[in-house]
């Protein structure tokens, strides 16, 4: 008589999962997921979001699973799983507009600049986004991630799927691109290029 499900181990029961056997994860779940959802719960306040969330974070370790490591605990791994699915989840909601596009506010003229000064920083900025806009795709995305979307380089690394040091590299050139591109355009402010 085989002992059931139950009495194995975590690391026997990702090996059977892995093999085949689904009916393991659910002694899997069924052993983590309350520590999951009050971790969860810590960070979501609202209780219908952090469900929806389990339910996400739940799929990405079935999908996973075959990532894990047995450095951790499966416990610790699952609940790291969970915490970047919640900080995505922030981040996501950052990303959707509430209001108008923040490139309409650029042609609102403040009451403190004078109509010259309001068309030269139109000007500018359409400089700056034809620059970006001109870069190599692999640089344009880099700049655009870690400088404007304010990922730091081991995130931006993490969504380019490329390694810290490369994303280090394609930044300063992109940079350096960038400066190139606004000093040609004669970009009043900028110090132009010896």
């Amino acid at each position: 008589m085989t002992p059931p499900l139950a009495t194995f181990d975590d690391s026997t029961l990702i090996k059977l999962v892995l093999a085949g056997e689904a009916e393991s994860f659910a002694v899997l779940m069924d052993r983590h997921l309350a520590a999951v959802r009050k971790r969860i719960g810590s960070m979501v306040p609202n209780k219908a979001d952090a469900e929806d969330l389990l339910q996400e974070v739940i799929l990405k370790v079935w999908y996973r699973l075959a990532t894990f490591r047995f450095e951790s605990s499966f416990r610790t791994w699952m609940t790291r799983v969970a915490i970047n699915e919640v900080l995505q989840s922030y981040r996501r909601e950052q990303r959707v507009p509430i209001c108008r596009a923040a490139s309409d506010f650029d042609v609102i003229a403040s009451p403190s600049e004078s109509p010259h000064q309001s068309l030269a920083r139109v000007e500018e900025i359409q400089a700056v986004r034809s620059a970006v806009v001109g870069l190599p795709a692999k640089y344009r995305r880099v700049l655009i991630l870690h400088d404007l979307g304010q990922l730091s380089v081991r995130e931006t690394a993490q969504e380019l799927e490329s390694s810290v040091a490369a994303v280090k590299t394609r930044l300063f050139r992109a940079r350096h691109m960038l400066l190139a591109a606004l000093q040609e355009s004669n970009i009043q402010g900028l110090p132009r290029a010896a």
